[in-house]
């Protein structure tokens, strides 16, 4: 009985050999090369300066009234304006942040269901060994996944 029960534990240690491996991918590379996260940092980049051109605008309105009443009153409507503005802005942000990943991650699935591999680390997270799928997956993403 206690022979089996070593044996067993052999078997269970030493499962890991059996193991498809691991695949790594550098997340940066892909964001720099994938045309889709281009892209949609291009559209953040002309959301951010047309928030910025109306802030100047309303910087330059707010300047010219001489009324510290009307500029008060002019302050809490664009006050109003620009957090809804932002909010705008920051959930579409989100939304494409979560696309960009979401397209990211269902490729490096599909990748790594080929290749059999168990698990796909972002490249900082690999000291040593591991399969680079970095360029692969940038090729797949930019092809439509």
């Amino acid at each position: 009985m206690k022979k089996l029960l070593i044996i067993l534990c052999l078997i269970i240690l030493s499962a890991p050999c059996f193991a498809g491996g691991v695949g790594y991918i550098n997340y940066e590379k892909v964001i720099t090369n994938y045309q889709f996260a281009k892209n949609s940092l291009t559209e953040l980049e002309n959301k951010g300066r047309e928030l910025q051109k109306y802030l100047e605008a309303k910087e330059a309105e707010f300047n010219k009234i001489e009324s510290a009443v009307q500029k008060k009153k002019f302050e809490a409507t664009v006050r109003n304006e620009i957090q809804t503005k932002e909010k705008a802005f920051n959930a579409f942000r989100e939304k494409r942040e979560e696309e960009v990943y979401n397209k990211i991650h269902a490729v490096s699935e599909k990748i790594r269901l080929e290749k059999g591999l168990d698990a796909i680390l972002d490249a900082r997270s690999v000291f040593s060994g591991g399969v680079d799928i970095t360029d692969e997956l940038i090729k797949k993403l930019n092809a439509g996944g």
